[in-house]
């Protein structure tokens, strides 16, 4: 019981810290370069450049209010609490620091260090399984409707249609291509956040030595190896195939490995976004 309350404030403390990355990150660069971005910060920001004397803390809670409530409806749960307590979260940090001067005047530092903080802050709050609600929200609620239809496409459609205004509100042309730029590079650290910044090996190894170089992998890279069986679409003889997972700094010694015991083996390596289990992250329960 203490156990899941500490990870439970351990999860708050993350979303909070994720809420106020991004609002800092939206007023001390994309604000002040009037960078269209998409959810419900793009909303409020059309809002607020027609009526600047209200604030973008108070307008972000205000047209929140509408989606959480759906969200609150349709979804509910766990990850609505943690999604209301990251949206009051960020608005309340965004009011606080409103009046905190711009660090640059170049948009294109803008667009780039904006682009980091935001994405890093949702990165945050998404690893514990929360969300700043807007188009997230309501992408959900769509995909329990659309379920054929990806949920980063329904998003993307939303947020697409948001910069848009936004751009066409600012009356320029570059406020769409800056915030083309911090999109690209908030989904960088995003991903980056959720997933870690390395990027891990898959091995697929067709060869006759099939069981002696998964024994190899085993000993001398210390990671699991699966050996399959399939068969040659031109031959129709049966084959073996081994399938690894591996740092990138052991592809070297794999390489070895293959070579030595089977000169005529077919490897193929690629990248992987992410490996879960026994030498790589751990498999826990989320949302993403």
């Amino acid at each position: 019981m203490k156990l899941n309350a500490r990870k439970l404030i351990s999860d708050y403390i993350v979303i909070f810290i994720g809420a106020s990355l991004f609002a800092l990150s939206f007023n001390l660069f994309i604000k002040h370069a009037q960078i269209a971005v998409g959810g419900i910060t793009g909303i409020s920001m059309v809002i607020n450049y027609f009526f600047p004397k209200l604030s973008m803390g108070l307008l972000t809670l205000l047209v929140n209010i509408p989606f959480l409530v759906l969200g609150l409806r349709k979804i509910g749960g766990p990850f609505m609490a943690k999604t209301v307590f990251a949206s009051v979260s960020l608005s309340l940090v965004m009011q606080i620091t409103d009046g905190l001067p711009a660090l640059t005047d170049d948009a294109l530092l803008c667009a780039i260090y904006g682009g980091l903080g935001t994405g890093a802050g949702l990165g945050l709050v998404f690893i514990k399984n929360g969300s700043t609600a807007g188009s997230d929200i309501v992408g959900l609620v769509l995909k329990q409707k659309y379920t054929g239809i990806p949920l980063g496409k329904l998003v993307l459609a939303a947020d697409t249609a948001i910069v848009l205004c936004a751009s066409f509100a600012f009356g320029n042309v570059n406020s769409i291509l800056y915030a083309i730029i911090k999109m690209y590079v908030a989904s960088i650290a995003t991903d980056g956040v959720i997933y870690g910044f390395t990027t891990d090996k898959l091995a697929y190894i067709i060869s006759e030595k099939a069981e002696t170089i998964s024994k190899l992998v085993i000993s001398d890279l210390h990671h699991g190896a699966t050996i399959l069986t399939g068969e040659g679409a031109f031959t129709n003889a049966p084959r073996k195939m081994v399938m690894c997972a591996i740092n990138p700094n052991q592809i070297g010694r794999l390489k070895e490995i293959v070579r030595e015991n089977d000169d005529e083996a077919f490897m193929i390596v690629t990248n992987t976004h992410e490996v879960l289990g026994f030498g790589f992250k751990p498999n826990v329960k989320t949302n993403l």
